[in-house]
């Protein structure tokens, strides 16, 4: 202590007489040096007394500097007393709050702060530490004096319960309170219980249902209550309130996962280190065909064979070791069975013990899976179409040993290779440009030759689709060698050429054809040997039938009905009759009475109930002759019937079904009335399933001949005639007119030529028109034109549409602008192959 002139007996006085203070004393100069101290506070600081009197207040408090301290002083002086929380660090170099009172002492002329110290670390840590508890477990403490009758809470039970912290309550304020929190029946049995433990002296635990803030919600809570005993007499009941919302959750999670790990369909077993299950699941139990008791009474070494003592102690080694273990084994069923299985080994602790976790799939699928994909790629590669993958950038992902041998080139340089390295004749950008289509969704589809290691070509078939695997594109190619078949072809093509010539020879030695060839339809004759007709033919009897609506299109006079009659009479509906309205003939009036019917009084003059065609027509066929007429009314309803097959009478409400096949013909353009609004759409569509357009008579010239000498005999038998020979130049003057009245203007004018006729000659002076040029030539629209010159581009390129030397490339066209024009035109593979 440095010397300074104090009075030392009384300083002495004051500091013996803080000893017995419980807290801790400190006496400070003006200039903060340390006078004396305690030994209370001397030992919280652990230091000696005497170390600690040769000290200042900086030394020993971080915080307070000169500076802070002359103001701390001249308070002091002011007020003759202050109060600072700060900290105080020990010896040890631990810091520690402290809240200080400091007191101004005058003793003779100098003054000194007689600083009294309490350790907030003692005074606070405990009831922050319950604070703290209470709230981490959802806790509240309480506590009823019998003596003076009142009730106090802990901070958490206040948190719990919304009652005011630590407030002494009376008796009957804190039995207002349960009766608000509490439902009667539990508040009666609480008293109960209070009571006999008041008299008793033993503790009890009890559920709660506690009323929240929130209406109708209640929380549970366990309220435990212990008695405090003095002289055999309780005076106090102390005890907690736990919210036991959580725990029941986590509970019910427990429940929850244990109700999960046992129904997984995983199968999952824990083993102990001796190789004893202690756990099994349903699924693990299931699949041995053991039940968890059997199991439970096992080791691991009965259910996988040949597992020994000493395998099982490696493999439990092994795992302690890794901690995670992944592997295949066996397993023996109940009744036998082999099983093979995958195995998810783990190794854990838990409580001091060691256990094996294990989680198991059955192999069987997987191992079916994988010998079918050894087999797929056996048969891949056995396969004798030439067969790979390739990546985005050309290169190749896969390809099987066909591509190998037939193109000669080594499995490791077809890896270095790239697809363009095949194709010299193609760029990067074809390549990209058939990539996009491929991820479009096409397949393509196409004929052309691959060069080989030597040079040679092959000409192959090929598909093309786009795969996706892994998150990535690859596309599939299959290359189908198609060389002995296109050599056969073009064997087969120059055959049909030396047929076809010697085919037209014999046409032009014959001038007048004496066979007729004759379709027989039912009742009815469709006479043609014109190329031009037969696909007409051939599409009456690809429709024939089926039940789909037919429209048929043409030129008035090509024999459209008899088309109808012809598809009718190829038809399962043969049986029944084909009903044929003209709806250009019926008034407008009545049309719709004719389709569909009436009722007796519908309209004026309608004395009787009358059954409509449609009715007339179920099960069998109806032709709708000159549809494009059909009132705009009427059409709504007809369209009705198409779709739904109903319709009602007139005057009737009753909604009648007949299943009718519709044939509907027309010279008009329906789709030009459809423009204009004369025609619905949606009917037109409806009608549209299978167009046939009946070509005029001026484009299948080679039927005149047949169809004179038909029409020569109908009239002979008719008109009591017998002629039979038919001028030369009376042939050609009919073949050369363009017969805009098509077939019907060449049966009225061989009637009247019979008619004309004396003897068995016929005698015959049409005298037709010419045209300006002189010529009695049809002329040709643009699409006969169009059609025309690409049947012959593909008759030169031998049928070969795209790709080198094909039609597209003669044509000067983008193939599939071609393939859309052929679509247009109606071309087909048989109209261009010779």
């Amino acid at each position: 202590m440095p010397d300074t002139p104090v009075h030392q007996k009384e300083l002495s006085i004051y500091l013996n007489a803080s000893e017995i203070v419980q807290q801790g004393v400190m006496w400070l100069d003006k200039e903060g040096n340390i006078l004396g101290i305690n030994s209370y506070f001397a030992k919280e600081l652990s230091y000696a007394r005497s170390d600690l009197e040769r000290k200042t207040i900086f030394q020993i408090n971080p915080h307070i500097n000169l500076f802070e301290w002359r103001k701390l002083w001249q308070s002091l002086i002011t007020d003759r007393q202050v109060n600072i929380n700060t900290e105080y660090m020990t010896a040890k170099g631990n810091i520690f709050p402290i809240r200080m009172r400091g007191i101004l002492l005058e003793l003779g002329d100098e003054k000194f702060c007689c600083g009294i110290i309490e350790n907030l670390l003692s005074a606070d840590r405990y009831h922050d530490l319950l604070k703290l508890t209470e709230n981490i477990s959802r806790t509240g403490s309480w506590e009823w004096d019998l003596l003076h009758n009142e009730v106090i809470i802990s901070h958490g039970l206040s948190e719990l319960t919304g009652l005011p912290e630590l407030k002494a309550l009376d008796r009957q304020q804190a039995l207002n309170i349960l009766q608000d929190k509490l439902y009667p029946e539990e508040l009666k049995m609480l008293q109960s219980r209070l009571e006999k433990a008041i008299k008793t002296g033993a503790p009890f635990e009890m559920e709660l249902a506690v009323k929240t803030d929130k209406e109708n919600i209640t929380t549970r809570m366990n309220l435990v209550a212990k008695p405090v005993h003095q002289h055999n007499k309780t005076h106090k009941i102390c005890g907690t309130l736990q919210d036991l919302s959580n725990i029941v959750a986590r509970t019910e999670e427990l429940y929850l996962t244990q109700y999960c790990v046992d129904n997984t369909t995983q199968l999952i077993y824990w083993l102990q280190p001796d190789g004893r299950f202690i756990y099994a699941n349903k699924s693990f139990c299931e699949k041995l065909g053991y039940t968890a008791a059997e199991l439970h009474s096992m080791r691991l070494m009965d259910i996988e064979p040949g597992l020994t003592e000493e395998g099982w102690k490696n493999r439990w080694n092994q795992l302690k070791m890794k901690g995670a273990i992944e592997m295949e084994v066996v397993r023996k069923t109940k009744y036998g069975e082999i099983i093979p299985f995958r195995l998810y080994l783990n190794y854990l602790t838990y409580n001091g013990e060691e256990y094996n976790l294990a989680f198991a799939s059955d192999l069987r699928k997987k191992k079916k899976i994988e010998e079918d994909l050894k087999l797929s790629f056996a048969t891949i590669n056995q396969s004798t179409d030439m067969i790979f993958w390739l990546n985005s950038d050309g290169s190749f992902h896969f390809f099987n040993e066909t591509f190998s041998k037939k193109t000669g080139y080594s499995s490791e340089e077809i890896k270095q290779m790239n697809l363009l390295d095949f194709f010299p004749e193609h760029d990067t950008s074809a390549f990209t440009n058939g990539w996009k289509k491929l991820q479009t969704g096409q397949v393509l589809s196409s004929e052309f030759e691959i060069t080989c290691k030597n040079g040679k070509k092959i000409f192959v078939e090929s598909i093309v689709k786009m795969m996706k695997f892994g998150g990535k594109e690859y596309s599939s190619t299959v290359l189908r060698d198609i060389g002995k078949r296109k050599a056969q072809e073009k064997e087969l093509k120059n055959r049909l050429r030396e047929i076809e010539t010697l085919r037209r020879q014999l046409e032009e030695e014959n001038v007048i054809l004496k066979e007729e060839i004759q379709v027989e339809q039912g009742s009815t004759n469709i006479i043609s040997r014109s190329p031009n007709y037969k696909k007409v033919l051939r599409q009456v009897s690809q429709v024939a039938d089926t039940n789909a609506t037919v429209l048929i299109l043409g030129e008035t006079g090509t024999g459209k009905e008899l088309i109808a009659k012809a598809i009718h009479s190829l038809s399962r509906r043969n049986d029944r009759s084909m009903i044929k309205v003209n709806c250009s003939a019926l008034p407008e009036n009545l049309i719709e009475s004719e389709l569909f019917g009436h009722e007796k009084g519908a309209f004026t003059g309608a004395y009787q109930r009358k059954a409509g065609r449609f009715e007339l027509a179920d099960k069998g066929t109806i032709f709708l002759d000159e549809i494009g007429e059909l009132p705009l009314d009427l059409q709504a309803k007809l369209l009705r019937v198409l779709q739904e097959g109903e319709f009602e009478r007139l005057g009737s409400t009753e909604t009648m079904k007949v299943d009718v096949r519709v044939i509907a013909a027309t010279n008009r353009n329906l789709e030009q009335r459809v423009a204009s609004g004369k025609f619905r759409e949606d009917l037109f569509y409806r009608l549209n399933v299978f167009p046939i357009f009946n070509i005029p008579l001026r484009e299948r010239k080679e039927d005149i001949q047949p169809l004179v000498r038909h029409f020569i005999e109908k009239y002979n038998h008719k008109l009591g005639k017998q002629i039979e020979e038919i001028p030369h130049h009376v042939l050609k003057e009919l073949e050369e007119y363009e017969f805009p009245g098509n077939v019907r203007e060449l049966e009225n004018l061989i009637e009247r030529a019979v008619i004309l006729s004396p003897g068995k000659k016929l005698n015959a002076n049409f005298q037709f028109k010419k045209t300006n040029s002189g010529a009695k030539t049809v002329f040709r629209t643009m699409d006969d034109m169009q059609r025309e010159h690409i049947l012959e581009a593909l008759r030169r390129s031998n049928g070969k549409i795209t790709g080198k030397d094909s039609a597209a490339s003669l044509l000067g066209m983008n193939d599939k602008t071609l393939y859309s024009r052929m679509q247009k035109l109606n071309i087909e593979r048989n109209d261009y192959l010779i």
